[in-house]
């Protein structure tokens, strides 16, 4: 075993009479499955008194929950799991449910009947180590009568390794795609300082030196892309748009989450795409800017009548 972190689940009224409320107690030292779905949270650690709620429940972060009178912060709310009993229950460690118990008691209510510290917990996450099989451990807890073994499928661990895959991929992917397009331009330019070699070699007659010729051929190539690049980020953005009010919103309207990277992210991936096309641009066409200025200029100048 790698981690175990108990849980335990208790059905107590809520101060507003709506119903009970499902009150979960975790360790937040040891939890692995309730943490890493936290979508946002307040700037210090978990403390006494704070509790997580799912992420289908009213309270905004920073808000305060009412039980037995005793007022609990919402710490931090957690992503819409897909989990039904998750997305509706609050989170908290087991001394602040412990408390609540002791002012349960103080009301004459019994709803949590043994102390949250000593009784038994409803559920026992288990976390084994790499390498280790499930099977075994099944095996061996099947010999418990009073233990319910549920285990996951594995679907979750397949999805991560394809996510994986995929994302390995959609680096590969545009790699190769620059190195190809800056061949291709390598090409291009080669075929165009043949075309211009007599305006070229003129430039240099009059005194541009081979580096700045050089540069000067770059930098056209450059800004042609850039300009390019700009284009197709544009049309991007109205492709993303297109998509976000039309298959985005059928996701949104059946219950599905559906979230863009932030803004930021967003203008990052533009900027890097800009600079990217604009630096494999200027690249290819220096090679073949470079070899032609290093020719004579009579060389240059002959095939024009000079």
């Amino acid at each position: 075993m790698e981690k175990i972190s108990p849980q335990r689940h208790f059905s107590i009224p809520s101060d507003e009479g709506h119903g009970e409320t499902d009150l979960i107690a975790f360790d937040p030292s040891t939890d692995f499955t309730l943490q890493p779905w936290i979508r946002e949270h307040l700037p210090r650690p978990f403390s006494q008194n704070d509790v997580l709620v799912g992420g289908r429940r009213p309270e905004p972060l920073g808000s305060t929950i009412n039980f037995f009178g005793q007022s609990l912060l919402v710490w931090g709310k957690l992503e819409r799991t897909g989990v039904g009993p998750t997305e509706r229950s609050v989170f908290a460690s087991f001394s602040t449910v412990n408390e609540l118990a002791h002012e349960a008691k103080s009301h004459g209510i019994q709803t949590f009947g043994t102390s949250s510290m000593t009784g038994a917990p409803s559920a026992l996450l288990l976390r084994l180590s790499p390498g280790a099989g499930a099977g075994h451990v099944r095996f061996a807890l099947s010999s418990v009568p009073e233990v319910q073994i549920i285990s996951g499928s594995g679907l979750g661990i397949q999805v991560r390794q394809s996510i994986r895959t995929i994302l390995a991929g959609s680096i590969a992917f545009p790699l190769v795609g620059l190195g190809m397009a800056g061949l291709l331009i390598m090409v291009v330019y080669a075929g165009i300082v043949a075309e211009r070699k007599a305006e070229l070699g003129l430039l240099l007659a009059m005194g541009l030196s081979r580096v700045g010729l050089s540069l000067w051929l770059s930098m056209e190539a450059a800004l042609c892309a850039f300009l390019g690049a700009l284009f197709g980020v544009l049309l991007g953005a109205i492709g993303l748009s297109v998509f976000v009010r039309t298959f985005g919103y059928l996701l949104t309207s059946r219950g599905i989450t559906f979230e863009l990277p932030s803004i930021s992210s967003q203008i990052f991936a533009a900027w890097l795409s800009l600079l990217l096309g604009s630096l494999v641009a200027g690249l290819g066409a220096l090679i073949p800017s470079w070899r032609l200025a290093g020719r004579e200029v009579y060389q240059l100048l002959r095939g024009s009548g000079e």
